[in-house]
This record gives C-alpha cells, sequence and structure tokens, in this order.
C-alpha cells in the first residue's frame, strides 16, 4: 500500500511541475533565438499559433550557404501580434528581404511556421504605425 501511495504522490508531482512548466516556458522562451527555445515552443500544447506582423527594413544578421549550395540569411525582426504586443522572431530566407515591405508571420511561440509578404493595407493600421516608428 505505501508503494502506491508514494507512487501516486510521484506521478502527481510529475503532472505538476509539468504543468507549471508549460505555464511558465512561453514568458521564459520569449525573444530567445535559439534551438531550444523554438523546439519548446513547438511541442508546448498551451502554445498556440498566431499571426504576428512585421516590417523588412531589418537587414540580415547572418549570411551563409545553405545545405543545397543557396544562398540563406538570417533575419531577427521585431513583430506585432493583433493585440499590439511586441516580440522578436528569427528565421532563415533564401533570399534577401525587400526593404518598406510587410510580412504577416504565422509563429507558434518563437517557432516560425511560415512567412509571407502582405500588402500594406492588409496590415492593421495600429500596427503598422508601430512598424514604421520602429
Amino acid at each position: 500500500m505505501k508503494f502506491i501511495s508514494k507512487f501516486f504522490v510521484f506521478v502527481a508531482s510529475i503532472v505538476v511541475i509539468l504543468g507549471v512548466g508549460a505555464f511558465l516556458l512561453p514568458n521564459l522562451t520569449k525573444n530567445k533565438h535559439s534551438e531550444l527555445a523554438m523546439a519548446a515552443d513547438n511541442v508546448n500544447p498551451l502554445v498556440k499559433i498566431e499571426d504576428v506582423y512585421a516590417s523588412t527594413n531589418a537587414k540580415p544578421i547572418r549570411h551563409f550557404i545553405g545545405g543545397g549550395g543557396e544562398d540563406e540569411y538570417t533575419y531577427h525582426l521585431l513583430t506585432y501580434n493583433a493585440q499590439g504586443e511586441s516580440r522578436t522572431v528569427a528565421f532563415d530566407s533564401q533570399w534577401k528581404l525587400k526593404p518598406n515591405k510587410f510580412l504577416k508571420i504565422s509563429t507558434k511561440g518563437q517557432n516560425v511556421e511560415s512567412w509571407s509578404k502582405v500588402d500594406r493595407a492588409t496590415v492593421p493600421s495600429g500596427i503598422r504605425q508601430k512598424l514604421m516608428m520602429s
């Protein structure tokens, strides 16, 4: 009987630790550009996919040759979600971004799922103003 009660306490402790970690981890990974932060957000069921917007006025922070011999560029972009909350995301592109354009980026925490160029008119006006000031 002692074994069963100790087992249930152990399982309950693990569940509590994982639950607390799932709630705290998104705050710890925010604005981090490591593979670990991206992986943690990707597997965390509490981190939802959301769309954020960015301006393409940033310069690439890194240029390298990809596995297929193609040029690759790494960007760190300041983004805003629909509520106007900001964070930076990092992603790789196989071409340089043209300045004075806007991107809609689908993210799961720090993990970039996809991104695409959008017309200026589709970016919410409050977000567009913040992006133009930054």
